[in-house]
């Protein structure tokens, strides 16, 4: 009798695990990936075309969030508030602080919400693209697209550029044909990366490599660059570098850094028909949680193919427990009965 009810237990623990990884498929089913994937185009304009006659237009530039959505979401709000509204937004890298492809997703889901329809071209931080030191490209290329490329609006040249990690020989190469032979064709050129190639005031090491800096600063100096921008140290910075305007943006959700400001913000930077006419930080309040905790954890394995893994296993353990109330109930079978 002992037997016989163990084996009615494991049946129901069965079924209960059965339950469970049903209840988890179906969840994955209707509120996976697909439900967060962002309805606006995120991917870059690259070689690109746009607006072809504009000469005064208006852009905000912002970088260095780690999954902070409420924070990047406020200084969305802020930046289209303002009085000169963005045509477009720039982003500089470290949208994330994981580099599944799901955290891009959600990040993009979020912000689609405030963006109201304005593009938001980015490039990758060292966090978009790293895990454990190890640098794996192929998620983010997956979601957003290519790590470097140029795009012309008006009569300005951006040219957005892939310092994440050490730069390669064909980026390089790469750069130096599209200020050869690009370059020319617009009055104004601008430069984002995520790295800068010096250490900006207070920073230590925050920086491309020395080879990177100094191959970097050899292809540029020579084609009237009106600025460079770059994100990843977290804090307003204005220097130069190569004899060219340099600027790094504040962070738009992770920890400030050097800095006694505490606050996040963005670069708004404003073109005329003579070039640069205002580049300025612009600050936001902001207070309470940094981002939806329940909800980024949620995303790591409702959105991800680690919740198919959990179900797997969940159905490996309900076939062992069936397994076990079937020899249980054949024992206890045999045990009663009668002797031949």
């Amino acid at each position: 009798m002992h037997i016989n009810r163990l084996s009615k237990i494991f049946y129901l623990v069965a079924i209960t695990v059965i339950t469970i990884a049903f209840c988890l498929f179906v969840t994955h089913t209707y509120f996976g990936e697909e439900s967060i994937r962002p309805a606006q185009n995120m991917l870059p304009p690259a070689s690109h075309f746009l607006n072809d006659n504009a000469t005064e237009f208006n852009l905000a530039i912002m970088s260095d969030t780690g999954s902070h959505n409420r924070v990047i979401e406020r200084i969305i709000d802020a930046a289209q508030a303002s009085d000169k509204n963005p045509e477009f937004i720039m982003y500089l890298g470290d949208l994330v602080s994981d580099r599944r492809p799901a955290n891009f997703y959600w990040m993009f889901h979020e912000m689609g919400r405030h963006l109201n329809g304005i593009p938001f071209y980015m490039i990758p931080g060292n966090h978009d693209v790293e895990k454990r030191k190890n640098i794996d490209k192929r998620y983010y290329q997956a979601v957003v697209g290519q790590t470097y490329y140029w795009f012309g609006y008006g009569n300005t040249l951006f040219i957005a550029m892939d310092s994440s990690d050490k730069i390669s020989e064909i980026q390089f190469e790469w750069l130096a044909e599209t200020l050869e032979f690009i370059r020319p064709l617009f009055r104004n050129c601008i430069i984002f990366g995520h790295m800068p190639p010096k250490n900006v005031a207070g920073a230590e090491e925050h920086r491309m490599s020395d080879t990177d800096a100094a191959k970097f600063k050899s292809i540029i100096r020579n084609h009237k660059i009106d600025a460079l921008i770059f994100g990843h140290v977290h804090y307003f910075s204005a220097d130069t570098f190569a004899g060219i305007p340099m600027y790094t943006t504040p962070s738009s959700g992770q920890t400030p850094r050097f800095t006694d400001l505490n606050k996040y913000g963005y670069i708004h930077l404003e073109m005329g028909k003579n070039g640069i006419k205002a580049l300025e930080p612009r600050y936001v309040e902001f207070s309470g949680p940094k981002r939806e905790y329940l909800e980024a954890w949620f995303v790591r394995y409702i959105y991800t193919n680690r919740l198919r893994e959990i179900i797997n296993i969940l159905m490996i353990t309900a076939g062992v427990f069936v397994l076990s109330g079937i020899i249980s109930g054949t024992y206890a079978r045999r045990k009663t009965s009668p002797q031949d």
